[in-house]
C-alpha cells in the first residue's frame, strides 16, 4: 500500500477503537478529522481506486459517530457503527493485499524515460475482423523512448478507457515514464525495438521491460494488435474488444491443421502491423518539425514479444531486413522460425518446466503434437544459425510480463515460485544485453560468462552451422 493509504487505515483503526471505547470523544473527533485530511491527500496525490472504497465508507461512518452522535443514548448503535467501520477498514487491507497498487522496478539505464501514444491508420490494408466490411486497419501504438529531463507528469500504467471495473485501479498506478516528454538529443538516432503482446493481451503487458530498454537508449514501439488485443480504445471514443480465436489458448478444441490456419493468418497480420509501424516511424523521423525528426534509426531495428507476440517478432525478423534480431519470451514459434536464416540473431526465453510454460497433460494430444513440432523447428534453427536459450527456474508463463506484480497470491497472479523482482531482473539484464550485441555491436559479458550472475537463470548458446556452445551449463529446450 502507498503512504497515505497506510496512514488512512491506521488513523481509521485508532479512531474506531477510540469511539468504540467512548473514553474521549474529543480525541476520537481529532482522529476522524485527521483521517478526513489524509483521505483528501490520498485522493489528490495518490488517486482514489476501488480497493479503498470500504475505507472511504468507514471514514464516513466514523464522521457520523464522532460528530452526529450516532447512537447517542443507544450504545449498541454506536458500537455497531464502530465495529462496521473496523470491518470495512479490514476489508480494504485485504483487497489491497490481494490486488495491491504495485510499483514497477526502476529503470537502470542512463536516460530518463518518456512515453507517448500514437494512433495509426494503414489505408493500404482492409480490416478483415471489423464488423463493418471495408474498414482500414487501425492501430494504437505506445512508444517508450530516451527522454530529455522534464517536469511532464508521470504516465499512468493504463488509460481509463482501456480497463474494466476490476482493473480500473491500474489507471492510477504511476510508471517511471514522463508523458510526452521531449526526446533526448544525445545518442541519436536511436535503434527501434518493436514489441508484440501475447494472444488477447495488451501493449502495456511488459512495461517493466519497455521502460528498461528505453532507459538504455532504445525506442520501443509496443503495438496493440487490434481485434487480438484485449481492448483497444481509439481517439474518437470507439472501443474494440478482442475477438481472437480460442484455439490458440485451447488447441484441444480443434485439429493441428485448424490451429495452424488460425495462427498463420494472425502471424501474417501482426507482421504486417510491425512493418507498417516501422514505416510510419521512419516517415516521422524524416518529417521536419516532428518530435522524432532525425532521432530514429529504423534501419537498425529489433523485435521482441511475449507468447504469440514472440512468434510475431521472429516472423517480422525473417520478412524485413531492417529487423536485425528477435526475442521470443516463452511462446511457440508457430512455424515462424522455419523462415529464419543466417544473420538473424535469436534469443528464446523459457521456463524450467515445459519450455513454453504449458503443463504436461496426456490428454492434450493436439497441444503435444504442436509443441513437439515447434521444438524440432527450434532445435534445427539453433543448430544451423545459432542463438541463445535463457531458462528461468521456478518461472511460469506470466513471469515474462508484469503479471507477477499484480498479486502476491499465486492463485491470482498465476506466477511461478520465482519472485517477480528476480524474474524481471533476469529478463531485463539479458534482453538489454542481447540488443546491445545485436543492434550496437557490443560484446556484453553476461552473454559470454561461464555462469549466470543470477542463481535462477541458465543461458545456453549455439554457434550455428550444427555447432553448439553451452556456456553456462544450460541444456537444449524440450
Amino acid at each position: 500500500m502507498r503512504p497515505f493509504e497506510i496512514c488512512l487505515l491506521v488513523l481509521g483503526f485508532l479512531a474506531a477503537l477510540n469511539l468504540l471505547s467512548n473514553r474521549s470523544r474529543q480525541l476520537g473527533r481529532i482522529l476522524v478529522a485527521l483521517s478526513l485530511a489524509v483521505l483528501a491527500a490520498h485522493a489528490i496525490l495518490e488517486g482514489a481506486h476501488w480497493q479503498m472504497i470500504p475505507a472511504y465508507l468507514a471514514v464516513a461512518l466514523l464522521c457520523a459517530a464522532g460528530w452526529r452522535r450516532v447512537g447517542a443514548g443507544k450504545p449498541l448503535v454506536r458500537i455497531s457503527a464502530c465495529v462496521l467501520a473496523l470491518f470495512l477498514l479490514g476489508a480494504t487491507g485485504a483487497a489491497s493485499y490481494v490486488l495491491p497498487m504495485f510499483r514497477l522496478p526502476k529503470p537502470t539505464g542512463s536516460y530518463p524515460v518518456g512515453t507517448t501514444i500514437l494512433y495509426l491508420k494503414d489505408a493500404s490494408r482492409v480490416e478483415d475482423a471489423a464488423p463493418v466490411p471495408g474498414q482500414p486497419r487501425e492501430l494504437m501504438v505506445q512508444i517508450w523512448y530516451p527522454a530529455a529531463p522534464s517536469s511532464n507528469r508521470w504516465a499512468k500504467y493504463r488509460e481509463p478507457r482501456e480497463t474494466n471495473l476490476l482493473s480500473s485501479y491500474q489507471t492510477v498506478i504511476a510508471t517511471d515514464s514522463r508523458l510526452n516528454a521531449p526526446v533526448a538529443d544525445a545518442g541519436t538516432p536511436f535503434p527501434v525495438i518493436l514489441f508484440n503482446h501475447g494472444w488477447g493481451s495488451r501493449r502495456t503487458n511488459d512495461t517493466f521491460l519497455t521502460e528498461e530498454l528505453a532507459s538504455h537508449g532504445y525506442v520501443v514501439a509496443s503495438i496493440d494488435h487490434t481485434y487480438n488485443a484485449s481492448l483497444v480504445a481509439f481517439p474518437d471514443g470507439r472501443q474494440v474488444r478482442s475477438n481472437a480465436s480460442g484455439l490458440i489458448g485451447d488447441a484441444e478444441d480443434g485439429t493441428p491443421a485448424e490451429v495452424r490456419a488460425v495462427w498463420n493468418k494472425e502471424l501474417a497480420k501482426q507482421a504486417s502491423d510491425e512493418r507498417f509501424v516501422l514505416d510510419s516511424l521512419a516517415a516521422m523521423s524524416q518529417e521536419t518539425g516532428s518530435m522524432w525528426h532525425g532521432r530514429l534509426n529504423t534501419n537498425l531495428a529489433g523485435a521482441i514479444g511475449h507468447s504469440f507476440g514472440g512468434a510475431a517478432s521472429t516472423e517480422v525478423c525473417a520478412l524485413d531486413r531492417r529487423v536485425r534480431g528477435s526475442v521470443n519470451m516463452d511462446g511457440w514459434f508457430f512455424g515462424a522460425i522455419q523462415a529464419r536464416g543466417p544473420n538473424q540473431p535469436l534469443m528464446y526465453l523459457n521456463t524450467s518446466g515445459d519450455a513454453l510454460g504449458k503443463p504436461s497433460n496426456p490428454a492434450a494430444k493436439v497441444s503435444a503434437a504442436l509443441n513437439t513440432q515447434d521444438g524440432i523447428d527450434l532445435q534445427n534453427s539453433l543448430r544451423r544459425f545459432g542463438g541463445y536459450v535463457l531458462t528461468l527456474r521456478g518461472a511460469e508463463h506470466v513471469d515474462f510480463t508484469d503479471q507477477g506484480l499484480v498479486s502476491p497470491l499465486r492463485s491470482v497472479s498465476h506466477a511461478g515460485t520465482i519472485s517477480a523482482a528476480e524474474a524481471e531482473a533476469i529478463v531485463r539484464a539479458y534482453v538489454v544485453a542481447f540488443f546491445d550485441k545485436t543492434l550496437r555491436g557490443q560484446d556484453p559479458e553476461i552473454l559470454r560468462a561461464p555462469a549466470s550472475p543470477f542463481p535462477d537463470a541458465t543461458l545456453a548458446s549455439w554457434t550455428g552451422s550444427e555447432g553448439e556452445s553451452n556456456r553456462s551449463g544450460g541444456t537444449a529446450p524440450r
